[in-house]
């Protein structure tokens, strides 16, 4: 059984945009995106990726049921 995955290095993650490896750091640091901090190393979530490709909205701005709003 495989484990999805919800949190990429910034060097996937980038490439996972088809950005440099530089300029997702630099929108990391500029909190254009968001990432974490665990320990030396800087991680970004599947959400965050997704809401940056413009696909998707971080799952606490998702509207209640029965709300409206996109889905």
């Amino acid at each position: 059984m495989e484990i999805p995955r919800i949190c990429y290095s910034v060097r996937e993650a980038a490439a996972a945009l088809g950005i440099s490896e530089w300029l997702m750091r630099e929108e990391c640091r500029q909190n254009k995106i968001f990432s974490i901090k665990v320990g030396g190393r800087t991680l970004v979530p599947l959400w965050a990726l997704e809401q940056r490709a413009g696909k998707a909205q971080h799952p606490e701005d998702e509207p209640e049921e029965g709300e409206p709003g996109l889905h």
